[in-house]
């Protein structure tokens, strides 16, 4: 997740990636290796987990490090800002791979974004519930209370207007299984589709074929809407 070089690295980036790698740690449940990290000085890499020790941020026992209730705000707060800017450059600039994991990793780290512009963009987007890569965002104060003040630029499908077309811009379902079911069916990113009903079931036209779906699966289907045969 984390791309700069090491000569990029300043203490408090040292102590933002032991932050995160603790974090993924704990959410995968094992070990995760830093490439960054693994470059730097030791001796550094031991002083900053100490000030992160000092300062409350994290508990050290036997080798292993874990995120106290401080730390692990401060985790998520560098995670949904990594993982939300991943999304925004995937996704409204079209950036390869290497240039969006670069470029969230500036975003991340740098912190020019303040709170309420992370949550602008996160109701813009749609309040994605997962990056391109398929880990999960940790939600903001906008997703738990709904706000769309701001029209969102990619909605899930569920929430948008039978009759009309649309272009797929991500999926994110429930289960990571049904990627390759959708995929079969020809609902991928890119694909553009005619939403025809939605009760009792889903059903969308995707060229010649008329796919069925449960609401629980358009719930993961994110979309823009194409206009004039041009989508974003």
């Amino acid at each position: 997740m984390l791309q700069e070089t090491t000569e990029d690295l300043g203490f408090d980036e040292i102590k933002d990636h032991i932050l995160v790698r603790a974090w993924l740690n704990q959410e995968v449940g094992k070990e995760e290796p830093d490439h960054c990290l693994s470059q730097v000085d030791p001796l550094e890499v031991e002083r900053a987990t100490s000030e992160l020790v000092k300062e409350g941020l994290v508990q050290q026992k036997n080798g292993c490090l874990k995120l106290a209730t401080k730390g692990e705000n401060q985790a998520r707060s560098l995670i949904r800002r990594n993982r939300l800017a991943e999304r925004l450059f995937a996704v409204v600039f079209n950036l390869s791979e290497e240039a969006v994991r670069a470029q969230a990793c500036r975003l991340e780290h740098e912190k020019v974004l303040t709170p309420e512009a992370v949550e602008g963009i996160c109701s813009f987007l749609g309040h994605p519930p997962s990056c391109p890569h398929g880990r999960p965002i940790p939600p903001g104060d906008c997703c738990r209370l709904f706000v769309n003040e701001v029209r969102p630029l990619v909605t899930p499908l569920s929430l948008e207007e039978v009759g009309e077309n649309y272009r797929i811009i991500f999926i994110a379902p429930k289960y990571h299984s049904l990627l390759e079911r959708l995929s079969g069916l020809g609902v991928i990113p890119g694909a553009t589709l005619h939403l025809l009903q939605k009760r009792p079931s889903y059903v969308l036209k995707i060229e010649e074929t008329e796919i069925a779906l449960d609401k629980e699966i358009a719930e993961g289907i994110y979309v823009v809407r194409h206009t004039n045969g041009h989508g974003i």
